[in-house]
């Protein structure tokens, strides 16, 4: 009686899973719709969640540092205070990109009009001084002539086409400057109430769920915030370091864009591994339009002071502080690079050591509930498949052969 009921709650299951992914498949543009829709109006307040996280950690080591004795009358304005010094530097850092280097690089293309002529010339002697005893070659570049007033012209003709786009773009712009407003106002409320939105988040956690599936939730969830804080307090003194490292180096070497470049590599090496490359090429490209001598010193000092960070600094900055294996962090950069783009790249790291963390964990307490000890757990040199259909598949070759031999022994 018991089979024929559960087998007819089986059917009812599967009957249910195929309409409801039927259903699925022929509304899916509908579903997913609706699902944007949905994404879209929590988006400021996910903004406003990250960026409540990331500002936690100075706003942390503010209230840890500053306001340390009880007793002062400041005490019990750490939060505010804390709060507003965060914001300001915040503020501070990212008004010193837009003001610094962004201007300096849109400076730089405008001298690309100018210079550009100049500098194909250059080139195109370059070559012909280098390629004059090959005949063949040396024609094919004597005989290359750019146009670049219709080069050029191609901006003025088609004006109204760019003008569109930059409109396109600049209504894009504003609608992600107003969910990032809405979003430091989100962050602000969760910053003020952190300590109570944790405990409503804890009560809510152990009202759902078993003490022991709580119990399982809040050690991932503090593995989770413990890792993805250290990753990030590293990855932001590693950048602010070789931020200063460039910029001292190029001054002393005598290379042009030293504050512009220095700023603009400490901001692109918040993005690990490739973050630092992506500041090398736009600072070649500054470097190419001024001075193109400049740009070979410029990349050899990158690779040296790369060479340092990622030997000396990152190591002992992010590295240890996240516990992940350097193949883990190179796979987790490629595929967060291309699941998300850029954001993809600087969060995968600490997720999948959080993943990495966790896994650990659990494969050492099960490893210790049944009192295995691993190291004493060596396979012989000489293990060899067994054809037997038994329940072991392998076995040492000195007892197979013993035990091929009584076989014999007892077939004679």
């Amino acid at each position: 009686m018991k089979d024929k009921k559960h087998l007819v709650q089986l059917i009812l299951a599967i009957i249910t899973f195929t309409v409801l992914l039927i259903f699925v498949v022929n509304h899916l543009h509908i579903i997913s719709g609706f699902f944007g829709m949905v994404f879209s109006v929590l988006l400021p307040f996910l903004i406003g969640c990250g960026i409540a996280f990331v500002l936690n950690i100075p706003m942390r080591g503010i209230e840890q540092g500053i306001f340390k004795n009880e007793k002062k009358r400041l005490y019990r304005f750490r939060r505010p205070i804390s709060m507003v010094l965060t914001y300001i530097a915040a503020l501070l850092f990212i008004a010193l990109v837009l003001f610094v280097v962004v201007p300096e690089v849109a400076d730089t293309v405008g001298k690309v009009k100018e210079l550009l002529p100049g500098f194909v010339n250059r080139a195109k002697e370059l070559a012909l001084a280098y390629t004059k005893n090959v005949p063949a070659i040396s024609e094919k570049i004597a005989g290359i002539e750019p146009d670049f007033d219709q080069i050029f012209s191609f901006f003025n003709d088609n004006g109204g086409e760019i003008m569109s786009a930059t409109v396109s773009i600049f209504s894009s712009i504003i609608g992600t400057v107003i969910n990032i407003f809405i979003g430091i106002i989100f962050s602000a409320y969760i910053l003020a109430q952190k300590e109570k939105l944790g405990r409503q988040t804890k009560l809510v956690i152990y009202a759902l769920f078993k003490e022991k599936t709580a119990d399982e939730l809040m050690v991932f969830g503090k593995i989770a915030s413990t890792t993805f804080s250290k990753f990030f307090t590293g990855q932001f003194r590693e950048g602010i370091i070789l931020g200063i490292m460039f910029m001292i180096a190029m001054a002393i070497a005598g290379i042009q864009y030293p504050l512009t470049i220095g700023v603009l590599i400490a901001f692109t090496a918040l993005i690990p591994v490739f973050g630092a490359f992506i500041g090398l090429f736009i600072g070649c490209f500054l470097l190419l339009v001024v001075d193109p001598k400049q740009v070979l010193w410029f990349v050899l000092l990158f690779f040296i002071l790369q060479f340092i960070e990622n030997y000396f600094i990152y190591p002992k900055l992010v590295g240890g502080d996240i516990n992940l294996p350097a193949i883990w962090v190179l796979l987790a950069v490629i595929a967060g690079g291309d699941l998300m783009g850029v954001v993809g790249m600087f969060i995968f790291i600490p997720l999948v050591s959080v993943l990495y963390a966790y896994f650990r964990s659990i494969v050492y307490r099960r490893i210790k509930k049944r009192e295995i000890n691993v190291d004493d757990k060596q396979v012989p040199d000489d293990v060899v498949p067994l054809e037997s259909a038994g329940r072991r598949l392998f076995a040492m070759k000195s007892k197979v052969e013993k035990t091929d031999s009584k076989k014999q022994n007892k077939e004679m």
